[in-house]
């Protein structure tokens, strides 16, 4: 009996380390979008195309589940309220199951997906990656080395042309790019290549 009660104490402080998520970034700015997932079920602001081959996204465990599923990819996505022009989003990630995750902001338009001009990708290797989503070029990488099976906090900086990439509040990547100048109307969430999850994320207009 002994035993087995130090087996289940070890098999919970095993997941528990797992499944630990780092301390949120106080960043500056004031809030103008979050979401903790805690609902039963995702918020209806959160837009996304449905049918039988289109992703799964859903509320499991107190994140947000993205399932490739039937799709060609997994795209969420959420207006604010009015465009801003110098914003930052930060929020946990964990690419336990494929290639990679995605998030950025959109410019006002009919279409967010196409409206797009950098976002920032996290893989299972731990690689954090700036894109030019357009010409889909490598603008600037770094490596974390953190677990896919890990939470890692990730916060993404647009002022001007500078961008600015903490993960655990730490500064990972900086540079400068005309890419990222300009209104962004809403944050943008991409996976591709299986199932990852996605919680606390929180959106700043920055002043």
């Amino acid at each position: 009996m002994k035993h087995i009660l130090l087996l289940c104490l070890a098999l919970t402080t095993v997941l528990h380390a797992v499944d630990k998520k780092p301390k949120a970034m106080r960043l500056k700015g004031d809030v103008i979008l979050a979401d903790d997932f805690k609902a039963e079920k995702l918020d209806e602001k959160w837009v996304y195309a449905k049918g039988e081959e289109a992703a799964k996204f859903e509320v499991a465990d107190g994140a947000l589940l993205m399932d490739q599923a039937a799709g060609k990819g997994a795209v969420v996505w959420r207006a604010f309220e009015a465009p801003v022009q110098d914003v930052s989003v930060q929020l946990l990630v964990k690419p336990w199951a494929c290639s990679w995750i995605a998030f950025g902001f959109y410019a006002p338009g009919d279409r967010p997906g196409a409206q797009r001009k950098i976002n920032i990708a996290v893989t299972p290797k731990g690689a954090v990656v700036v894109r030019d989503v357009d010409n889909q070029k490598v603008l600037k990488s770094a490596n974390t080395r953190i677990p896919s099976t890990e939470w890692q906090r990730v916060a993404f900086e647009s002022k001007g042309d500078k961008i600015t990439v903490q993960v655990n509040e730490q500064v990972m990547l900086e540079l400068k790019t005309e890419l990222t100048e300009g209104e962004k109307a809403g944050v943008l969430l991409n996976l591709y290549g299986g199932k990852g999850s996605v919680d606390e994320i929180e959106v700043k207009k920055l002043k």
